[in-house]
């Protein structure tokens, strides 16, 4: 009973804090001259102390531990995982793998040898599933465990052979990689694909006929882009969304003859948020929903709304906002001055949250495709940026009223981006003096309160679920009248890790999942009810 009762006391204080207060959780020795090579995997933190070449690993407790000490820098991207990791050590020699104890050089030819060039270079879009991480070059995608070079996997191969070309993003839902895949020759335009991460199969999603394409985003497991064909092809580009399945689906057709879509901004429930490009007044803002484009701007910046095409916004499958940069109040094509603002889809609710000129404004890395310089904390949105000084620092948006706080650290990125999302928050490398770039510690920003999931329990849906704590194993009861409803799981990042069927009255479910907060949905017939699950 004391346990249920302090479980109980946790979550509701969860639900009550406004937001974090960044803490410093690692200086060696009081300080360091750098932090290089940042990675992390969806429960641990992990950085190279330089020049001291330890890889520490940071948990969800913020305990420090060493991994192993290396023998040169990694002087590109790493990859690391439940304590094991690939990284490269110097162009033209092998990559390392690391398996938990040993560090051996990879000369199979699982990898190329490291280099400078994009197929020889791990892009930073890397995820991980388990104890499989999943990343890429611009010549090939990859799987493995770290058990042994021989766990390398190839999973995809690009077909161009230009210069220039290549995989050039890769996203993920639950049961699929979506990415593109790139050329120079007007034969072979950009095309979209997808790879069955339980078949393995790969099948063509897009191929257009003309002009150029743009990066999605993922929402809700499900990945939405454009085809932004440009001036040449106004009135027929499209809004596509495809399902975790692969399924494509039409969401909006662009048939103006003075209209082209230009971008995916981000999503929310009230909408996709796109740029569309008028050839004759600029660009404008929308929210695309029932086939229907919403524009939050009316094309004029009279009225205070967004103006231009800047940025690519942020959003998740936890947020209900998408925050974008772009033009502050002028529009003018070589306009300077830069603003945040953001948007629930509603034109009443977009709004700029504040800006101004280059040396008083500034905001990096708000785009999901590529983990950078901006977290999320549900809708709170952390990022590394200017307000009002001309040093970078670590700037704080509330997502309930646009409050800015600007902390007195400056989170500027020297080697690699360090903003990073795990289980238990967002962890980052920023120096205790923010006009300092020599001293630089780990901060830490524990916002696993801030799911962006609220437990609903409405009266429509009422379920038992017991034990709660629990080691991994759920039942599940329903009432005589429900059947074939859906059960779904998701992490604290929104990432899906449990999905089934249930069409009986009681089930009884193994998660075999890490210990840490969940939230499971039953859905049926458009009724949903979400519960926290605390799996010890």
């Amino acid at each position: 009973m004391t346990k249920q009762l302090l479980t109980a006391s946790i979550l509701f204080c969860l639900t009550l804090i406004g937001y974090a207060q960044p803490t410093n959780i690692y200086q060696p020795n009081g300080s360091t001259t750098n932090f290089g090579k940042v990675t992390s995997d969806s429960l641990n933190y992990y950085v190279v102390n330089y020049p001291a070449l330890t890889l520490m690993k940071i948990d969800g407790s913020n305990a420090a531990t060493l991994v192993t000490t290396l023998t040169v820098d990694p002087f590109q991207t790493m990859i690391w995982n439940n304590g094991k990791g690939i990284y490269p050590v110097a162009n033209g020699s092998p990559f390392k793998l690391f398996d938990g104890s040993v560090a051996t050089d990879i000369t199979g030819g699982q990898l190329p040898m490291a280099g400078y060039t994009g197929d020889k270079v791990i892009s930073g879009d890397y995820f991980h599933k388990g104890n499989y991480t999943y990343f890429r070059t611009s010549d090939k995608i990859y799987k493995t465990d770290y058990t042994s070079a021989t766990s390398i996997q190839t999973l995809a191969v690009k077909e161009n052979t230009g210069f220039g070309g290549g995989i050039n993003e890769m996203q993920h839902t639950a049961n699929s990689i979506i990415y593109w895949e790139v050329t120079t020759s007007t034969v072979a335009p950009p095309q979209l694909k997808r790879i069955d991460l339980t078949s393995g199969n790969i099948t063509k999603i897009d191929s257009s006929t003309t002009g150029s394409y743009d990066y999605g985003a993922v929402y809700n497991n499900e990945y939405y882009y454009c085809t932004p064909f440009g001036p040449g092809s106004v009135g027929v580009s499209k809004v596509y969304k495809v399902s975790d399945n692969g399924t494509k689906t039409i969401l909006y057709t662009e048939t103006a003859l003075n209209k082209n879509l230009l971008r995916i901004i981000g999503v929310t429930p009230n909408g996709v948020i796109a740029i569309i490009a008028t050839t004759s007044t600029g660009k404008e803002y929308v929210s695309i929903s029932g086939g229907v484009a919403t524009p939050l701007n009316f094309n004029t910046v009279a009225n205070s709304r967004p103006s231009g095409d800047v940025g690519v916004g942020t959003s998740r499958t936890t947020n209900s906002l998408v925050y974008f940069v772009t033009l502050d109040t002028l529009y003018t094509v070589n306009s300077s001055n830069k603003a945040l603002w953001v948007t629930d889809g509603t034109l009443a609710g977009t709004k700029k949250v504040f800006g101004g000129t280059p040396t008083t404004f500034a905001a990096d890395g708000l785009t999901t495709q590529f983990p950078g310089s901006a977290e999320h904390c549900g809708n709170d949105l952390y990022f590394n940026g200017k307000n009002g000084a001309n040093a970078e620092r670590l700037i704080y948006v509330n997502g309930s009223n646009y409050n800015v706080t600007t902390y007195p650290i400056g989170s500027g990125v020297t080697t690699q981006p360090s903003f990073r999302k795990t289980a238990s928050g967002i962890t980052l490398v920023a120096a205790p003096n923010p006009t300092s770039s020599a001293a630089k510690a780990v901060y830490k920003v524990s916002c696993s309160a801030f799911s962006g999931i609220e437990e609903n329990t409405s009266a429509q849906l009422l379920f038992d679920l017991f034990p709660n704590p629990t080691n991994g194993q759920i039942t599940i009861k329903l009432p005589n009248d429900f059947e074939n409803c859906k059960l779904t799981v998701h992490n604290i990042l929104g990432e899906l890790v449990y999905s089934k069927t249930i069409s009986e009255q009681s089930a009884v479910i193994n998660l075999e999942l890490k210990p840490g907060l969940y939230f499971s949905s039953l859905e049926r017939n458009g009724q949903k009810t979400t519960k926290k699950i605390i799996v010890e």
